[in-house]
C-alpha cells in the first residue's frame, strides 16, 4: 500500500505567541506620544524609533528579547551570532487606515507586539513574494477550490492585545483596513545579528554600534 505525504519544503518561519503588556501602556499614554504621518497617508509612526529602549518599555523589551531568542535558537537552531535591537517604533492607524505590503530593510528579523487593537481593526497579513514562488510561478495561476497553507498567496491573523509576531525581515506583510472606528496601536521592531557569522571563505565578523 502506497503512503502519501505532503511535505512543506523551505517554509518561511513565522513565530506567534503572547506577552504581558504593562497596563500603563494604554490608549491615553500612546496618544500622548509625538508622531509623524507616513508620506503616503497610510498611518503614523512615533518620532522615537528606538522606543523599546525607553524605561517605560523595559519589561516588554525583556519579554521580546526572550521570544527573539526562542525564535532564533530554539526554533531555527542558529549556532552563531547574538541578536541586537536596531529599531523599534509605535505605529498608529486611525479609522479606515491600513498598512500596505512592505518588508523591513537593513535588519535580520522583525516583528511586532499589539497594544490597542479593537475588534475589526484589521488583520495582520503575510504575503508570498513573486520573486520566490512556491507552487506557481505567477505566470500560470490556477484557481483553487479552497485555500490552505500550501496554496495561499496571503495568510492573515486576527490580533489581540499582547500578541507577538516574529519573522524574517524580508517577509512581505501588511495590515487590513481599520474598520473599528478607534485607533490601533502596536510596536514594531527590527533585530540584527552581531558576532562571527559563517565559516571559511564566507566568514564575517559584525559589530553594530
Amino acid at each position: 500500500m502506497n503512503e502519501e505525504a505532503l511535505i512543506g519544503l523551505f517554509a518561511t518561519p513565522l513565530y506567534k505567541s503572547r506577552v504581558d503588556v504593562d497596563p500603563s501602556i494604554n490608549e491615553d499614554y500612546l496618544k500622548s506620544l509625538p508622531y509623524f504621518n507616513f508620506p503616503d497617508g497610510t498611518g503614523a509612526c512615533s518620532r522615537d524609533q528606538q522606543i523599546l529602549l525607553n524605561s517605560k518599555f523595559e519589561s516588554l523589551k525583556k519579554e521580546i528579547d526572550k521570544h527573539v531568542n526562542l525564535y532564533l535558537y530554539g526554533a531555527l537552531k542558529i549556532a552563531q551570532g547574538k541578536p541586537k535591537h536596531i529599531q523599534s517604533w509605535i505605529t498608529l492607524h486611525k479609522a479606515d487606515q491600513a498598512s500596505p505590503k512592505h518588508l523591513h530593510s537593513n535588519s535580520f528579523i522583525s516583528g511586532g507586539v499589539y497594544f490597542e487593537c479593537p475588534p475589526d481593526c484589521g488583520r495582520l497579513n503575510f504575503a508570498q513574494t513573486k520573486n520566490n514562488p512556491s507552487w506557481h510561478t505567477g505566470t500560470i495561476v490556477p484557481q483553487v477550490s479552497e485555500n490552505n497553507l500550501f496554496n495561499s498567496d496571503m495568510v492573515g491573523f486576527d490580533v489581540e492585545r499582547g500578541d507577538i509576531f516574529i519573522f524574517p525581515s524580508h517577509l512581505l506583510h501588511s495590515t487590513g483596513s481599520n474598520r473599528s472606528g478607534k485607533d490601533r496601536y502596536m510596536v514594531a521592531f527590527n533585530y540584527f545579528l552581531e558576532g562571527t557569522i559563517g565559516r571559511e571563505t564566507g566568514e564575517i565578523s559584525l559589530r553594530l554600534l
